[in-house]
């Protein structure tokens, strides 16, 4: 079968639990091997499981692992892609334990991070070290496998934050320097701008605060009752004169759905629509148009932010996930956030398509009421 990636041939169920089998009887330190504050699997020449040690079996919440690859174990959205499975899609060229497999040499220790997106919206960031072995006449590949989801998601935090507020903070320190030798006229235009790198500043402390109640599900949720037109205005009002929209134009597409009103959390909802609006412009060129619209059907209301740019493959595909960012490493908080947001307090649904030609437009979809 041909795939876009990783070969999808695999061995049958009998010759699996045969090579189990094998592989039992060279563990003669077994026990120990379970007792290990680390996981460990050993893998076929397919990529398949062939032993798993308990804290594995445990991280996973599955004892039944034989015979299947880590992406399906962990139900990645991208096992499922091609009929293949695990490894056969596009997307997997970016898979540290595929690419780990894949480029395995006799006595070589690979190491690679793996970030894998659960069919649930859970992130994974793992940590692999992976060794041949040869087993009598088979050939398999040991996995060491460490968790480090909470470490990159703390990195990234902070990164983000301290990154993020001292710019802010920085550029507003310069205003006020230059206020003391300005004339009066400069002086208003100053205090302009220094009141908008301070709501902004301020807006970056709000953010953070929301998405550490948002993880840790802390997050309190008001409802108040508004047309949907209120929310693009107030992220149209914050962003036309911002300094990410200079030299760009953001507007809201006449429709009668803008009329429409909703009950849900507005403050959510205007940071979520805000979010994708502030990465719309900030992707875009000079004298590009970010437009906004607004749909509806019986009982959902649609929000949709588009722009003129084109996402690349290999960026769409990790566009949701938590430690990813086209602005770096330790920068992938955004689109993260909108997602998470929308699907756990305000229950909506988010998705984008992105063309060569037409650009891309995020689509939030959420109740008209929400119900708590």
């Amino acid at each position: 079968m041909e795939t876009k990636y990783a070969p999808a041939a695999k061995d049958s169920k009998e010759t699996i639990i045969s090579q189990r089998d094998l592989v039992d009887n060279f563990l003669s330190i077994k026990p120990l091997i379970d007792d290990l504050d680390h996981m460990l699997l050993i893998l076929n020449e397919n990529r398949q499981i062939v032993y798993a040690n308990q804290l594995f079996k445990h991280f996973v919440k599955n004892d039944d692992t034989l015979s299947l690859r880590l992406g399906e174990v962990l139900k990645c959205v991208n096992a499922s892609e091609e009929i293949g499975g695990c490894g056969a899609s596009e997307n997997c060229r970016h898979c540290g334990i595929v690419n780990s497999c894949l480029d395995m040499e006799d006595s070589q220790t690979d190491k690679q991070e793996c970030k894998i997106t659960s069919e649930n919206n859970t992130d994974y960031a793992l940590n692999i070290r992976a060794k041949s072995i040869k087993v009598k006449n088979y050939n398999f590949t040991l996995v060491s496998l460490a968790d480090i989801s909470n470490e990159k998601r703390r990195q990234m935090l902070e990164r983000l934050f301290f990154h993020d507020v001292l710019n802010t903070a920085g550029n507003c320190k310069i205003l006020v320097e230059l206020m003391q030798d300005s004339d009066p006229d400069e002086i208003k235009e100053l205090s302009k701008l220094t009141l908008e790198v301070s709501v902004t500043l301020i807006d970056q402390l709000k953010s953070q605060r929301t998405l550490n109640l948002a993880e840790n599900s802390k997050l309190e949720i008001e409802l108040t009752e508004f047309t949907a037109e209120e929310v693009f205005n107030d992220v149209i009002s914050a962003y036309q004169n911002n300094f990410v929209g200079e030299n760009k134009t953001i507007e809201l597409i006449e429709s009668d759905c803008n009329k429409t009103v909703l009950k849900s959390d507005k403050t959510l909802l205007k940071r979520v629509l805000g979010n994708l609006a502030k990465n719309a412009l900030e992707a875009s060129k000079n004298a590009e148009k970010v437009s906004l619209s607004i749909g509806e059907s019986d009982t959902r209301i649609v929000f949709q932010v588009h722009n003129q740019t084109f996402i690349p493959r290999n960026i769409e595909s990790q566009i949701f996930q938590r430690l990813f960012s086209t602005k770096g490493s330790g920068r992938g908080i955004g689109t993260y956030s909108v997602k998470l947001l929308t699907t756990k307090y305000l229950g909506g649904e988010v998705s984008f398509k992105t063309d060569e030609k037409l650009g891309t437009t995020f689509t939030i979809v959420i109740p008209k009421e929400l119900v708590l």
